[in-house]
């Protein structure tokens, strides 16, 4: 037998590690505490913060939805909406209906794009507002960004057929380099324009 195994066979075996009960239990009691702790202040925050930032998106929407459509009141519709319509308005001016908005939000480039079109009794496009993208700056934001570019719906409908980007009947010139956010805005527009369509 060698010296280091005679060496290891006179130590005595490790005694099992143990740990007393009221330290596992100050532990418990100590986590406990901190997480109530975090998840108050938490709700604090969301409580202060959330009216604020509701306040701001209803804002932002109202705007848009005026820039597409200015009207004296939007209705929400309480029916069924069709895919990519998340919300539909009946726009109101002098106690008569004028028209819709919808708002869409579609596949773009780098994802979701949300939008307010604005689309009249006759069912074309009185505007489009991107309120919200993540698209590449300098490609993808020279449409959702320009409104000069979104301006180009104006007056589209389906009178000749579903829009369709660069070629068709009823075509809408997109940007060069910006192929997927022009298809992106553009069927926004048109899931806007079915689901007028389907209420008038």
């Amino acid at each position: 037998m060698s010296k280091q195994t005679q060496e290891a066979a006179a130590k005595p075996p490790k005694a099992p590690l143990s740990i007393e009960p009221r330290y596992i239990v100050w532990l418990v009691g100590t986590l406990t505490g901190i997480c109530l702790v975090v998840s108050l202040l938490l709700g604090v925050v969301n409580q202060v913060t959330k009216p604020r930032i509701d306040a701001i998106q209803k804002a932002k929407m109202e705007a848009a939805m005026a820039q597409v459509f200015p009207a004296d009141e939007y209705i929400a519709w309480e029916g069924s909406l069709p895919s990519h319509v998340s919300a539909l308005y009946l726009a109101r001016s002098g106690g008569a209906d004028a028209g819709w908005v919808a708002e869409t939000s579609t596949s773009g480039s780098q994802g979701i794009i949300k939008m307010m079109v604005g689309v009249d009794l006759e069912g074309k496009v009185t505007g489009v507002s991107v309120v919200k993208h993540s698209e590449t700056p300098n490609i993808g934001t020279k449409v959702v960004d320009d409104q000069s570019v979104l301006e180009r719906f104006t007056g589209m409908s389906h009178a000749d057929g579903e829009i369709t980007v660069n070629s068709g009947s009823n075509r809408f010139d997109g940007v060069s380099g910006a192929t997927y956010s022009s298809k992106g805005v553009a069927a926004g527009v048109n899931a806007a324009l079915a689901a007028v369509g389907e209420l008038s």
